[in-house]
């Protein structure tokens, strides 16, 4: 069956229409602004058609080179109405070799690129002579030698609806099936140069799938999208996954520079009451840093309460949900009591509607679990990489056991391996290895 990323957005559209899907905050006076599924479409049909009419043919690889904001999301399904695949790229790639690497590797013909990552593109221009064009995202800019503003480009797309059937525009993305390519996503090269991880339409759509089989989210949901978007983690579970239930998707108001982004992220949480967030382990011990803190300058009567609280807590709800709860059970009228006491101020301060975080990324050490499981937001532990799309398996609020890495996704095939490839018995280590809709075609070139 067919099901290509412009066929969940279009079914999404369709059923969710007057949703909030976008949340976005560019003032500080001005709050989160929401952007409905119908509002979006109109505005990935004006991108698209602007990209159709600059020239973008199907099969063009294009960059996206951009902080998280709703124009990232845009960016990329407008790509798709072109034909064209996306080429994202981190915002932490300072070096122009690293940057330059993947522009001419991935054979870029296009860049969509925000004001504040523009004078990196500036900088290697002349290395990049592949690139047609540089579309900027934001800002206002005397465009320089094969740049243009966004604002020309939607007028460009505006021509174009205008002057062409709708019929005819959608011609393209309706012709893209499950095996075309949606992106091509590099991997960090630590241990040599980075590899492009071509994932297809169907990868994404068919892990949108297997992720849901772990946690069941409906169109009331939030998430605050605080991993860069060009992880297809962030993808997946960041957006595509909230866009498939018609659910709402907020990204962290964009700074002048990276740390006042950063420091955003606290009362960010505060606005968009988010019912999850995505983390790593990174982000998982600065929120602990940051609670300990404001507990300890609460003076050490607070700080008694708070560690008797986290005890109690914690031998309640255990490491596991899958053990019995027996004598623990007695506990659950003292737990609601610090709930009452301490806990429910400290949630309050992540929007106070939190109901766990997901992490990936690297392991999330039992303690870091234990302490939050202690203040009330789970956060559970998952298993996956780039190729495959990438979620293999996850622990989530239905089921979850600190120290695994939780139950696998459905459908998926899974097996630990010796080096030659022979299947080993439980409980021996060996390589893992996985067969499922989401892996990826393989590494460009």
């Amino acid at each position: 069956m067919k099901k290509t990323l412009v066929d969940l957005f279009e079914e999404s559209v369709r059923l969710y229409a007057n949703n909030t899907f976008l949340l976005e905050k560019t003032d500080k006076k001005r709050g989160f602004e929401p952007t409905t599924y119908a509002q979006v479409k109109e505005q990935v049909y004006r991108l698209g058609a602007g990209l159709q009419a600059l020239g973008v043919k199907k099969g063009d690889n294009m960059a996206l080179l951009s902080e998280g904001r709703n124009l990232w999301v845009i960016g990329e399904l407008a790509m798709f109405y072109a034909g064209a695949v996306n080429v994202p790229l981190s915002i932490k790639l300072e070096e122009s070799n690293d940057l330059t690497f993947r522009l001419i590797h991935g054979d870029v013909k296009y860049i969509m690129v925000s004001e504040q990552q523009l004078k990196k593109v500036r900088k290697i221009k002349e290395q990049i002579p592949a690139v047609e064009k540089i579309i900027i995202l934001n800002g206002e800019h005397q465009c320089e030698e094969r740049e243009i503003l966004l604002a020309d480009v939607l007028k460009m797309g505006d021509d174009f609806l205008s002057s062409h059937t709708e019929e005819e525009f959608l011609s393209i993305a309706r012709s893209i099936q499950n095996d075309d390519i949606a992106t091509i996503t590099y991997t960090s090269g630590t241990t040599a140069e980075p590899k492009g991880v071509v994932l297809t339409h169907r990868n994404y759509t068919a892990n949108v799938e297997q992720a849901l089989t772990l946690v069941h989210i409906d169109q009331t949901w939030r998430t605050l999208i605080i991993l860069p978007l060009d992880h297809c983690f962030a993808h997946v579970v960041g957006f595509y996954i909230m866009m498939s239930k018609g659910a709402t998707a907020a990204t962290v108001q964009v700074g002048r520079t990276p740390l006042e982004t950063l420091k955003n992220i606290p009362g960010n949480i505060k606005e968009v009451r988010p019912h999850f967030i995505l983390s790593v382990p990174s982000l998982a011990k600065t929120f602990k840093k940051n609670i300990e803190g404001a507990i300890r300058a609460k003076g050490a009567t607070t700080e008694k309460l708070f560690n008797m609280g986290m005890k109690v807590r914690q031998c309640y709800f255990g490491e596991s949900n899958l053990d019995p709860k027996g004598l623990r059970a007695l506990l659950k009228p003292v737990v609601w009591l610090f709930d009452k006491i301490i806990f429910d101020k400290i949630r309050a301060n992540f929007g106070g509607e939190l109901r766990f975080f997901v992490g990936g990324g690297a392991l999330l050490d039992k303690d870091l679990q234990n302490f939050y499981i202690g203040v009330g937001m789970p956060m559970f532990q998952g298993y996956g990489l780039s190729e495959a799309t990438p979620v293999i398996s996850s622990n989530g609020p239905e089921k979850y056991r600190f120290g695994s890495s939780g139950k696998l996704v459905k459908p998926i095939e899974l097996k630990i391996c010796d080096d030659k490839g022979n299947e080993l018995p439980l409980g021996e280590m060996g390589e893992i290895v996985v067969k499922g809709e989401n892996v990826m075609m393989g590494y460009y070139k």
